[in-house]
C-alpha cells in the first residue's frame, strides 16, 4: 500500500474536475447515441425493404415460371383427353383398323394423315398409338417407346394420363413426353398414345428465360434422383449440364439439395453449384417430380444494401462533425471555469487536511525512510506513547519500542525499504517515560509527498491495551473450560465402567439362565430382567452419546453399506415391537436401485431406530411408514430423504421448537405416561447434522407426526459391503469352544463368574485371575496353556492395558489372541486397546452370543472325544432329572423336527403336549378365518395371525407350517390378498398336523 499526498499547489477538490467534463460529454454522448440509433433504425428499415422486395422478385419470377409450366400441361392433358377419349374421332379409326384386324389400309392412312395433322396443329414434336400389347401401330415424329415398355403396361393396367420425365434418345436428344389411354371404357383401354416434345424447343426456353436484366439469376429444374439431386436443365453459368450433372442430397448448403429433401419458399445462406452464396426460391411443379428453382448471387441481390450502408455512415459522420466541434468549444470554456474552482479549493483541502491530522482518534505519525526518525506526530499519538508531539518530533520509534519487539519492526521495515512489502500491520508493545507498557496495532506504509524530496512512512496507532487485557483473561477462562471438559471426560470414562460393570453380570446372568430349563414364570422374569437392563443400557448410551458429540468425540465413519439390507434390518429390529401393539410397519425403498452407498450406515440406522421407536411408543393404533425418497443424484453422489410417519397423538404447535433440546419432551405429562428421559431426538439431530445432513418435523395433534431428515451419500463401489450388509450369523446349535482353554482376568467376581458360566456352556475350560499381574503370572508359569485371554481394561493392582504390553513384550507371546474386555465406550479408549496390543475389544455388558462369535474368530477348538464327553456330562448334569429321563418319551409327531424340540424345550414332554394342544385350539380353522378376513378387506388382521401362527408353529419346530405361515404374511402385508392356493396347503398341514397328533394329545 502506497499513499501519496499532493502538494498544496496542485491538490483538486474531490470530484470538481468530472463535473463539467461530465456536463459536455454527457450531451455529446447522448446526441452521438441519437443520430447513430435513428441512422441504425433507417439502416435496417431500408435494408428490410430492399430484402422483402429482392424476396418478392425472385417468389414472383419463380411462380410464374411454375404456373406457366403447369398451365402448358394442364393443356397438354385436356388435348389428349379430346384426341384420344371420348367418342373422338381417332378413338374411332384406331378401333376400326384393329377390329378389322390391322389389315384396312385406308382406315390406316386415313387415320396417320389425321395423327399428322393434329401433329401440327398442337405443335406436337412425335406421336404414336400402341394397341393393348404395347406394339406401335402408328408413330409420327420423334416418339421411341422402347425405354417405356413397363410404364405403358401399367398405363394399359390403369387408365390415366402419365407424365414420360426427361431423358435422352440414342442420339442423346433430351425429350420427355405423356401417356394417354385410348377410348377408356369398362373393358379397358383400347391402347396408348404417346405424345413427345424437344425439351430445347418446348421446355428449356419457358424455364431459363428471366424477365429483367440481371448478371448473375438464373431458373432451373431439378428432381430427386435416390440419395441425389439430378439438374434436368442447361444452366447459366454451366449450360452443358442438362440431365448430366447430380450433387448428393448431404450437401447441406445445396438449395437444389434442399428443395429435394422438402425446403420450399425462400432459401437463404445457401451456396449453388458453383460453391457461390445465392439466395434461391424453390417450388414444386404439380403433376411432376421437378422442382423450380430460382437463384441469384447474394452480391447482386443486397447490392442496394451495402449501397444504403455507405450512404447511412457518410450522413451519420456529417451530422456528428458539427455537434463534436461545438462541444469541444463547450469544454473549452469549461476547463477554464475548472482551474480557476480548483485554485480556490486548495486552501480549504490544506485546513481540512490538519484538522483531520491534529484531531484524529488514532495516532498518526510521519517518518523519514532515511534517518526512520519522527517527522511530524499528533496529539492522540502523542497520549497513546506518554509524550508530547514536540517531544516525538526527531526520535528513533526503535528507542521507546519494547525491546522482545525490536527485532520484528526492523525486519517489517527493512522488507518495507527493500521493496517487498507495499505496507504492514502488527501488533507490538512500547515503553512509556514512567516503564509502563501500552499494546498498540500498528498500521504502516510508504507515503509520497510532491513537495518532499526523501520519501516518508505513514503510520497510524490504536491503543488495543484493553483488548490484549481482555484476550488473556479470555485465555485463562478457556484453558480453566477445557480442565473441566477434560475432567468430565474421565468423570464419564469411569462412570461409563462403573456402571457397565454391575451391568454386565446383570445381562450376562440373564442370557444364561434364559438357556436354563425354566417354568413359564420364571422365563417371563428372566425376560423382563434383560429388557429392563437394555432399557437402562439405552439410557446410558443416550447420555454417553450426547457428552461426545458436546465434547467433538465423537466421529463419524464413512463405510460402504447397503441401503436395502439396512432397511430389511430394521424391519427385523421393529417389526416385532410395532406388532406386539397390534400396529403396521412399512417401509418403503427409493424406485431406483441405488447399489452401494458410502456413509455411515452405524449412524444412519441408530437414527432410524430412535425415530421409528418414538412413532411405535406415541402411536395406539394405525400404522407407522418409513419412506426412503430421493431428492437428487449426481455421477457420484445422492441426497436421500428419510420420513417417518404415525398415525399418533401428535405434537402441539408450541412444542415443535424444542422437540431437539435435550432433556426436553413435548410435554411435561409425556415422560410420566411414556417414559423417556428426551435425549434421543437431541442425538438424532446432532448426529444429522454431523453426517452433513438436516432434520426437522411436522405434526398435527391427533393425527399423526412426520420426522424427517435428509443426508448426502457418496455412490459406492459395486460389491462393496458395509457390516450392515453382512449375511447374520448362524444360528447356534450346541457347544462351539468345545477344548478351548481360556485365560479370564477380570477384577468383579460377579462378571468372573458370569462369563466362567457362558463359557462354559460353549464346551470351554476357564482359569481365572483377579487382575492383570496374576494374568501375567498364570502365563509366565503356562506360556502354552491358553487359546486366548479376556483381559478386562480396568482393574486395581495392574490394569488390563499394562498387562497385555506385558504379554506381547516380556513374555514375548505374539500371538497368543487377547480379547480386550471393556465397559469403555469412547473410540480413544477402544483405540488404546489396541494400540497395547489387543487383538479384538468386547464391550460391556456383555452379549453370550455375541462374545461366542468374537472368540470363535481367534480360537481354533480342539474338538476332542474326552472333551466332547466332559461337555455333554456338564450340561447333562444342570437338567433336571425329570427332563433326563423324560427325553426318549418325547412325542414323535410327522410335520415336527422332534430333535428341535426336544432342545428348545429342554425335553420337556407335559410342555410340549400343553403347546401343542394351545396350537390345535386356536389354529385349527386359522385357514378359514383367514380367507374371511381377506374376502372383507382385513388384510391386518389376517397378516397379525399369520405371524402369531408362524411365531407358535416355530416354538413347535413345526417348520413347514411355520415356512408357509411367513410366506403367507408376507404376501398379504405386500397388499396381496389372491392368497387361495397357499391357504389350501396350509388347511392341509394343519389337518394332517392334528391327525397326527391326536394319540399324543388323547394320551395326555
Amino acid at each position: 500500500m502506497t499513499t501519496a499526498i499532493s502538494s498544496p499547489a496542485t491538490v483538486k477538490p474531490a470530484g470538481g474536475p468530472m463535473r463539467p467534463w461530465l456536463r459536455f460529454a454527457l450531451p455529446l454522448l447522448a446526441i452521438s447515441l441519437l443520430i447513430g440509433a435513428v441512422g441504425a433504425i433507417g439502416y435496417r428499415y431500408l435494408s428490410e425493404e430492399v430484402r422483402r422486395e429482392t424476396h418478392r422478385t425472385l417468389a414472383v419470377i419463380a411462380e410464374q415460371k411454375r404456373q406457366q409450366i403447369e398451365g402448358w400441361f394442364a393443356e397438354i392433358r385436356i388435348d389428349a383427353e379430346l384426341y384420344f377419349t371420348g367418342q373422338s374421332e381417332l378413338e374411332m379409326l384406331f378401333g376400326k383398323w384393329l377390329a378389322g384386324g390391322r389389315q384396312d389400309a385406308a382406315i390406316y392412312e386415313q387415320m396417320r394423315a389425321r395423327m399428322e395433322g393434329v401433329a401440327r396443329a398442337r405443335g406436337w414434336g412425335g406421336l404414336a398409338m400402341l394397341d393393348t400389347v404395347g406394339r406401335p401401330a402408328v408413330v409420327i415424329g420423334e416418339a421411341d417407346i422402347r425405354a417405356h415398355d413397363a410404364l405403358i403396361q401399367d398405363v394399359l393396367r390403369r387408365p390415366r394420363i402419365e407424365l414420360v420425365d426427361l431423358h435422352r434418345n440414342a442420339l442423346g436428344e433430351v425429350y420427355f413426353g405423356i401417356l394417354a389411354p385410348i377410348g377408356v371404357s369398362q373393358t379397358g383401354a383400347l391402347g396408348v398414345a404417346y405424345l413427345t416434345w424437344r425439351a430445347d424447343q418446348a421446355l428449356y426456353p419457358q424455364v431459363g428465360s428471366w424477365p429483367v436484366p440481371t448478371q448473375t439469376a438464373e431458373t432451373y429444374l431439378v428432381r430427386r434422383d435416390g440419395d441425389g439431386v439430378r439438374f434436368l436443365t442447361p444452366l447459366r453459368h454451366q449450360p452443358a449440364s442438362a440431365l448430366g450433372l447430380t450433387r448428393p442430397l448431404s450437401e447441406p448448403k445445396l438449395p437444389a439439395a434442399r428443395a429435394a429433401k422438402g425446403e420450399q419458399g425462400i432459401l437463404e445462406g445457401g451456396r449453388d453449384y458453383r460453391k457461390v452464396p445465392v439466395l434461391a426460391y424453390a417450388s414444386a411443379v404439380k403433376g411432376t417430380p421437378w422442382l423450380m428453382l430460382a437463384e441469384i448471387d447474394e452480391r447482386e441481390a443486397y447490392a442496394g444494401i451495402r449501397t444504403m450502408a455507405w450512404a447511412t455512415a457518410l450522413a451519420m459522420v456529417l451530422g456528428l462533425l458539427p455537434v463534436y466541434f461545438g462541444g469541444y468549444l463547450l469544454w473549452r470554456r469549461g476547463r477554464q471555469r475548472q482551474e480557476l474552482a480548483v485554485l480556490q479549493a486548495q486552501r480549504a483541502a490544506e485546513a481540512r487536511f490538519r484538522v483531520i491530522f491534529e484531531q484524529a482518534p488514532l495516532g498518526v505519525a510521519l517518518l523519514d525512510a532515511r534517518s526512520n526518525r519522527i517527522v511530524e506526530a499528533n496529539l492522540r499519538c502523542g497520549e497513546i506513547l506518554g509524550r508530547t508531539p514536540r517531544e516525538l518530533a526527531g526520535l528513533d520509534p526503535a528507542s521507546f519500542t519494547h525491546p522482545d519487539d525490536l527485532a520484528e519492526n526492523r525486519e517489517r521495515v527493512a522488507r518495507m525499504n527493500a521493496g517487498e512489502l507495499s505496507g504492514y500491520r502488527v501488533n507490538k508493545r512500547y515503553l512509556r517515560p514512567d516503564g509502563a507498557v501500552v499494546w498498540a496495532g500498528l498500521t504502516g506504509a510508504p507515503l509520497q509527498v510532491e513537495t518532499e524530496a526523501a520519501p516518508l512512512y505513514l503510520f497510524i496507532l490504536e491503543d488495543i491495551t484493553a483488548r490484549k487485557q481482555m484476550e488473556e483473561d479470555l485465555r485463562q477462562a478457556y484453558d480453566v473450560a477445557e480442565f473441566a471438559n477434560a475432567a468430565k471426560s474421565e468423570f464419564l470414562a469411569h462412570m461409563s465402567h462403573e456402571i457397565r460393570t454391575p451391568m454386565n453380570a446383570v445381562l450376562g446372568l440373564a442370557q444364561v439362565l434364559e438357556r436354563e430349563t425354566l417354568t413359564a414364570g420364571q422365563r417371563d422374569m428372566v425376560e423382563r430382567i434383560g429388557t429392563a437392563g437394555q432399557s437402562l443400557l439405552a439410557i446410558l448410551n443416550d447420555v454417553l452419546d450426547l457428552s461426545k458429540i458436546e465434547a467433538g468425540q465423537l466421529r463419524i465413519e464413512p463405510r460402504p453399506f447397503e441401503l436395502k439390507s439396512l432397511l430389511a434390518n430394521l424391519d427385523s429390529l421393529m417389526g416385532r415391537a410395532a406388532r406386539a401393539k397390534g400396529l403396521a410397519l412399512h417401509l418403503e425403498a427409493p424406485a431406483t436401485p441405488l447399489g452401494p452407498l458410502v456413509g455411515d450406515g452405524l449412524r444412519l440406522e441408530q437414527v432410524l431406530i430412535n425415530l421409528i421407536g418414538n412413532a411405535i411408543k406415541f402411536t395406539g393404533q394405525g400404522e407407522v411408514t418409513v419412506l426412503v425418497q430421493l431428492r437428487a443424484a449426481g455421477e457420484r453422489d445422492v441426497r436421500l430423504r428419510f420420513e417417518v410417519r404415525d398415525q399418533g397423538i401428535g405434537i402441539p404447535p408450541e412444542a415443535l421448537a424444542r422437540l431437539f433440546v435435550p432433556f426436553t419432551q413435548a410435554d411435561a405429562g409425556i415422560s410420566r405416561r411414556f417414559g423417556g428421559t428426551g435425549l434421543g431426538l437431541s442425538i438424532c439431530k446432532r448426529l444429522v447434522e454431523l453426517m452433513g445432513g438436516e432434520i426437522g418435523a411436522d405434526s398435527q395433534v391427533g393425527v399423526g407426526s412426520s420426522f424427517w431428515f435428509e443426508l448426502p451419500f457418496a455412490l459406492g463401489v459395486g460389491g462393496e459391503t458395509d457390516a450392515l450388509a453382512a449375511k447374520p450369523a448362524p444360528a447356534r446349535s450346541g457347544p462351539r469352544l468345545v477344548g478351548a482353554h481360556l485365560l479370564v482376568a477380570d477384577d468383579s467376581a460377579m462378571n468372573r463368574d458370569l462369563v466362567e458360566r457362558a463359557l462354559m456352556l460353549e464346551g470351554a475350560s476357564v482359569t481365572l485371575a483377579a487382575d492383570g499381574q496374576q494374568a501375567v503370572q498364570l502365563l509366565k508359569t503356562r506360556p502354552e496353556g491358553f487359546d486366548a485371554v479376556l483381559m478386562d481394561v480396568q482393574m486395581p493392582v495392574m490394569d488390563g492395558l499394562t498387562a497385555t504390553r506385558l504379554i506381547r513384550g516380556e513374555l514375548g507371546l505374539t500371538d497368543l489372541p487377547v480379547i480386550a474386555f471393556t465397559a469403555g465406550v469412547r473410540d480413544e479408549q477402544q483405540a488404546a486397546a489396541r494400540a497395547a496390543g489387543a487383538n479384538d475389544v468386547l464391550p460391556k455388558p456383555m452379549d453370550l452370543e455375541h462374545m461366542a462369535v468374537l472368540l470363535l474368530k481367534w480360537v481354533k477348538p480342539r474338538r476332542s472325544e474326552e472333551a466332547v464327553s466332559t461337555i455333554t456330562q456338564v450340561v447333562l448334569a444342570d437338567q433336571p432329572p425329570a427332563v433326563a429321563d423324560t427325553v426318549e418319551d418325547f412325542p414323535d409327531i410327522a410335520g415336527i423336527d422332534r430333535n428341535r424340540a426336544i432342545k428348545r424345550l429342554g425335553g420337556d414332554r407335559d410342555m410340549f403336549l400343553g403347546l401343542l394342544e394351545r396350537f390345535v385350539g386356536a389354529f385349527a380353522d386359522a385357514a378359514a378365518q383367514t380367507r374371511r378376513d381377506l374376502a372383507q378387506g382385513d388384510l391386518e388382521k389376517a397378516a397379525r395371525r399369520m405371524h402369531t401362527m408362524r411365531s407358535n408353529a416355530g416354538f413347535l419346530c413345526a417348520l413347514d407350517l411355520m415356512e408357509l405361515a411367513g410366506e403367507l404374511e408376507d404376501a398379504i402385508d405386500k397388499g396381496d390378498s389372491a392368497q387361495d392356493a397357499r391357504l389350501a396347503a396350509m388347511e392341509r398341514e394343519i389337518a394332517e398336523l392334528i391327525e397326527a397328533s391326536a394319540p399324543w394329545r388323547r394320551a395326555a
